[in-house]
């Protein structure tokens, strides 16, 4: 009797351990398939910058790089040329989710973020190497993380470079020559501080700048000498003052939540891809800039010079009492001192 009830209880252990074991292939066959079929993680960015232009390059370096070393876990889709819209557009869409990440110029929110009118100072960098240096180190975060109030966070700078003076009248050699130059106005501060050195501003929209310079409704406009080439202004414009008075550039954001919901080995791809195209993005500036200055004239006639020493420091003890006075009264005193602070620190 005894030997029959031990092999009873033996059997049916051995049926229990059978079922247990069937059980987990189920539960396996489960958390593999959904490893398995997990979803990427899918990111629109998108941007205003032309194909053309060394942001939007970056930025198609940027996605590949992404999506070859993430292996499907991420899929980034570029939109250039303003395909989504607007930057306010793709502000408004970054920021409900609808998109990932976009760039804008910041001086568009200058009003909405105040601590980003700080960067609309006049003469406020050197120098290519001073700016990066700056946006590398503490200031730059700052500037980064004033972005939050639009439920952003700011990730890097697109460097357009410094803005020059050109028009179709003459070199610009003294204040003398900028009295009564008709030049494109497109903001408060930018027109005060070009009329405080003698020249007339008329406001012209981006899209109207190439037909207004065209058919003689102004003379000439600032900009990057990037824009000067792209937008093909040499065409309307034969002289170019290099004046390096302010640097442009246009930020990268992305979606805060989105950014801190990322895994850990999700975010380290993209974190890599980002200082890798950065650092690119940054040299691919100053060696195209310094290329665009030779063909433009070797191949079309543009007429290049550089403001005397003494007239640019007339031009920033002008401009700059101007800028800072309009930026003070955006931002406030404690933020234009912090901000200017960081930019001595960074000399």
């Amino acid at each position: 009797m005894l030997k029959r009830r031990t092999l009873a209880m033996v059997m049916v252990l051995m049926m229990v351990v059978a079922s247990l074991a069937g059980c987990s292939k189920p539960a396996e066959t489960e958390a593999a398939t959904a490893t398995e079929t997990a979803k990427p993680v899918n990111i629109k960015i998108a941007t205003v910058l032309s194909e053309s232009s060394p942001g939007f390059k970056s930025l198609a370096a940027f996605r590949d790089e992404v999506n070859a070393k993430a292996e499907g876990k991420i899929n980034i889709t570029l939109f250039g040329n303003g395909q989504l819209g607007s930057q306010a557009d793709t502000l408004d869409q970054a920021r409900t989710g609808d998109i990932q990440m976009m760039t804008i110029n910041p001086m568009s929110l200058n009003t909405t973020v105040p601590l980003l009118a700080t960067l609309d100072n006049y003469f406020m960098f050197d120098n290519m190497e001073h700016a990066y240096k700056f946006f590398d180190g503490e200031g730059g975060q700052k500037i980064m993380d004033a972005f939050h109030s639009q439920n952003m966070q700011g990730l890097g700078i697109l460097p357009i470079g410094f803005r020059q003076l050109t028009n179709n009248k003459a070199s610009v050699e003294s204040l003398d020559d900028m009295k009564g130059l008709k030049l494109r106005g497109y903001n408060p501060v930018q027109i005060a501080a070009w009329e405080s050195v003698g020249a007339n501003l008329s406001s012209v929209a981006w899209g109207e700048l190439f037909t207004s310079l065209q058919q003689g409704l102004i003379d000439g406009q600032e900009g990057a000498l990037t824009s000067f080439a792209e937008q093909r202004f040499y065409e309307v414009q034969d002289y170019v003052t290099i004046t390096n008075h302010v640097f442009s550039a246009d930020a990268l954001l992305i979606n805060k939540e989105f950014y801190a919901g990322l895994s850990a080995d999700n975010k380290a791809i993209i974190d890599s891809a980002l200082d890798a195209m950065f650092a690119e993005n940054h040299q691919t500036v100053v060696d195209q800039t310094n290329a665009l200055m030779t063909s433009l004239a070797e191949e079309q006639g543009t007429v290049f010079n550089e403001v005397p020493a003494a007239v640019k420091d007339e031009m920033r003890a002008k401009m700059s009492a101007i800028t800072q006075e309009a930026i003070i009264e955006i931002c406030g005193q404690e933020d234009f001192d912090m901000i200017k602070q960081y930019v001595d620190e960074a000399r």
